[in-house]
């Protein structure tokens, strides 16, 4: 008894000193664990959009310019104004375009006299040919009946000969006297006579045929040279009219007008200012059809530009009214890409109108545009996405190895960590649509209300982010 006496407080001793050590491994144990961060699984809806900056414009903007170079000396209208078509925005010094247009009326008329004195020259010539044509003809009916009265007499010739043939006969018989043969000798001899003065008169007339025949070849040369100076004639005052026409136009160009019905945006000159056109057609003013219907391009990233469709519904705001969403419209997605820097982008067109006008050329837009909606379908936050538990000591699968993709595009496979019954547990699911702050789960083991692990805290981190040593909203 006296040894168990002494015993006790030793055995005492030993059971407090375990206690001790069985306290000092719970709580050390306890301190390793760390405290959960969690947000449940809800249903909700979410819309998938997309986020560009743009610059504002007008749906319809013209720029006005000069055809012509002068100097400018009226301004009819300047900043903001309003105005119609047809309406005059200013005016070029006249003076250099009204004498080349007097000038041009001049040559005009004074080719078009021109004109009618070689078409008077070319009919003057077609008479003459007319004329030389008739002589020609004349001298061919000369020649003809010299060719005939040759023949007349060389019948008569002939005749006249066989008489004195027969005289010789009648004369041996005595039955005609010696002076009818003497007259019918005589005839002969006139019959030769005549005859040779036909053929004279004959060759004469074939003579003067010929040269009426070459004058009538002169004549139509001249009426041909006549008839190419009078289409010359013609094609100057041709030439001439297009000129009258083109020195009215520059005339009427010096008046600048509006093309369409709008407000002036931009005035590029003032009175006295000389402009010159001789390359290009400088640019005056500026002028809007409204500013009630404006438009922005934006530049679509190409991993977003597969989800934008014609018509899909956009929010506009602008730093100048940053309390108000201004409701707009993707009007159009260009084909066209343009790459900067490695990076591909898409011009996208996007429509927005405001009866009240307040949106003004040039102001800086932030577009967000709606590409998709799910109403009522699973959802977490994207931070849970994120989330890698610290991988256990002597874990191969260091950095959450084998846990798939941290996020990605609808239909990614990923895992998600839940607390159930106070444990981690991983959960695979396949992801929808995000809206950058939730993401949609569109298929796998989460149910609503599971604590979906967003952040896991050391003991230390906890008692450090609440004053008061309590937790996270939350945790565990």
């Amino acid at each position: 008894m006296e040894i168990v006496k002494r015993m006790l407080p030793m055995t005492a001793a030993l059971v407090i000193l375990a206690f001790i050590a069985t306290f000092v491994l719970h709580a050390k144990s306890r301190a390793a664990q760390p405290h959960y961060v969690t947000i449940p699984a809800t249903y909700g809806d979410i819309v998938s959009t997309v986020n560009e900056t743009g610059t504002i414009n007008p749906v319809n903007e013209v720029n006005v310019g000069t055809e012509v170079s002068g100097t400018i000396t009226k301004l009819d209208v300047d900043y903001n104004s309003t105005v119609k078509a047809g309406q005059v925005l200013a005016e070029l010094d006249p003076t250099p375009f009204a004498a080349a247009d007097q000038q041009a009326q001049a040559t005009l008329t004074a080719d078009r006299a021109q004109a009618a004195a070689q078409a008077s020259t070319a009919r003057q010539w077609e008479a003459n040919i007319a004329a030389a044509v008739a002589t020609e003809q004349q001298q061919r009916a000369s020649a003809q009946a010299a060719q005939a009265n040759i023949a007349k007499a060389q019948a008569q010739l002939q005749l006249d000969r066989a008489t004195v043939r027969r005289d010789g006969e009648l004369l041996a018989r005595g039955y005609i006297a010696q002076s009818q043969v003497d007259a019918d000798t005589t005839a002969v001899a006139n019959d030769a006579a005549a005859l040779r003065a036909a053929q004279a008169s004959y060759a004469a007339a074939e003579a003067q045929a010929a040269a009426a025949a070459s004058q009538v070849r002169s004549v139509e040369e001249q009426r041909v040279a006549a008839g190419y100076q009078a289409a010359a004639a013609r094609a100057q005052v041709q030439a001439a009219g297009g000129q009258v026409q083109q020195a009215a136009y520059n005339l009427s160009r010096t008046v600048i007008r509006s093309p369409i019905d709008g407000i002036v945006v931009s005035r590029a000159v003032s009175v006295g200012q000389t402009v010159a056109a001789s390359f290009q057609t400088p640019t005056l003013f500026v002028i809007a059809s409204n500013l009630k219907d404006m438009q922005i391009d934006v530049s679509v990233d190409e991993a977003d530009v597969g989800n934008l469709r014609v018509g899909d519904s956009a929010i506009i705001t602008v730093p100048a009214y940053p309390n108000i969403d201004f409701q707009g419209t993707v009007k159009q997605v260009r084909v066209n890409p343009t790459t900067t820097n490695n990076v591909v982008t898409y011009d996208a067109v996007v429509t927005v109108h405001d009866d009240s006008a307040r949106l003004l050329p040039g102001m800086t837009a932030n577009v967000t545009i709606n590409v998709a909606k799910h109403d009522h379908v699973l959802v977490v936050p994207t931070s849970a996405l994120l989330y890698r538990p610290a991988p256990a000591s002597g874990d191969s699968s260091a950095h959450g190895g084998g846990r798939g993709a941290i996020a990605g595009a609808p239909g990614s496979h990923v895992t998600l960590t839940v607390l159930r019954n106070g444990r981690p547990v991983e959960v695979p699911v396949v992801i929808g649509l995000s809206d950058d702050s939730n993401v949609e789960i569109a298929s796998g083991g989460l149910r609503e209300g599971d604590a979906v692990v967003v952040a896991a805290l050391q003991q230390q981190q906890v008692r450090s982010t609440s004053p008061f040593g309590g937790g996270p909203r939350g945790g565990r």
